[in-house]
């Protein structure tokens, strides 16, 4: 079935500008042609990410992102691209609006279809890019999206019918260890990388709390405030020589809240597929855990092992593009960004 559909070979362009990254990507089918992803640095020095200069960065860089990924994709003849799909939501409205915009102009200006995507429904679908082992999810499974800006767990029955099942009431889990790195005292570009790492050499020596949320539902406020009292009630000499200990405890915290959702839904459903995606599946502790209990419980999961097909990119915005083309779902020039768009909204 997937072979068949992805048998086109249609050329589409995805445009991603939901966040602080800008990225385009070329596909022919779901095989990737180029993927570009410029990263705005500039966010480092304030220790996070401000909305107005991630807009202007996408307005400064994303001309030269999307000629680069026409140019790397090797098409001779931009008469040969069958549609333009382009993040429509959710995010960061002025920063979806420069891709939207940009979007539009090339659609109208090559006169082919255009295609808004919802970001995180990409997110979830962007397991069925090209992989050389040809192993895909089949419908229903279930999918857990973690990243910086959400937190999600979804049932999906097939490309376009996804259900969520269960979110953050407050925090992200992405935010969650960013917030946490930073009170650590680690760089917002590679805190998140840094308490991995950190994690590895590390034993469960804490006990940290886990918050009981009914449902489905997340919550990781509480977590958050608990740590940051921890961290303000100890030395600093204290906190660097049980750093690893404290991301150890940390992870294995966020595990087990992740876990206790995704067990009680497959119980419920006895759905035995599963899916985790979203920038914070990089995560090499939380994929281990969740592989071992995969494996444990006879669970098939699946996961995307490239980070550049993990985090925000282009290729998964085409992707979605290419699906909608195939089942003829177009878009108006009307269409608008919406920050926060659902996937039952759109």
């Amino acid at each position: 079935m997937i072979k068949k559909i992805f048998n086109k070979k249609k050329i589409i362009i995805g445009i991603e500008t939901s966040f602080d990254d800008t990225s385009a990507s070329v596909i022919k089918g779901n095989k990737v042609l180029s993927n570009i992803i410029k990263v705005q640095k500039i966010h480092n020095k304030y220790n996070g990410v401000i909305p107005n200069i991630a807009s202007n960065m996408h307005l400064k860089n994303i001309y030269k992102v999307v000629n680069k990924a026409i140019k790397n994709s090797k098409i001779k003849n931009k008469k040969l691209i069958n549609g333009i799909a382009f993040t429509c939501g959710p995010g960061l409205i002025n920063s979806l609006i420069i891709g939207e915009n940009f979007a539009k102009s090339m659609a109208l200006s090559l006169n082919i279809p255009l295609f808004g995507v919802n970001h995180i429904q990409a997110h979830i679908l962007s397991i069925f890019l090209y992989k050389k082992n040809n192993k895909y999810p089949k419908f229903p499974y279930i999918c857990l999206s973690i990243s910086g800006g959400h937190t999600k767990l979804f049932i999906v029955k097939d490309f376009f019918k996804i259900k969520i099942k269960g979110k953050t009431l407050d925090d992200s889990l992405g935010d969650l260890i960013d917030k946490i790195s930073n009170k650590l005292g680690f760089n917002y570009c590679n805190g998140a990388e840094k308490l991995n790492k950190y994690c590895k050499n590390g034993r469960k020596k804490y006990k940290f709390p886990i918050p009981k949320v009914k449902k489905y539902n997340f919550s990781f406020s509480g977590l958050k405030t608990y740590l940051f009292n921890f961290i303000n009630n100890k030395k600093k000499e204290y906190i660097k020589k049980n750093i690893n200990n404290i991301s150890k405890s940390l992870h294995y915290t966020i595990y087990k809240i992740l876990i206790e959702k995704i067990e009680k839904l497959i119980k419920k459903t006895k759905i035995r597929t599963l899916l985790i995606c979203g920038g914070v599946s990089c995560n090499t502790y939380i994929r281990k855990k969740i592989k071992k209990y995969s494996k444990e419980n006879k669970i098939k999961l699946f996961y995307l092992k490239n980070k550049k097909y993990i985090r925000d990119n282009g290729a998964m915005i085409a992707l979605v593009g290419y699906l909608k083309d195939y089942y003829k779902i177009y878009d108006d020039f009307n269409i608008k960004s919406n920050s926060k768009l659902k996937i039952d909204n759109y």
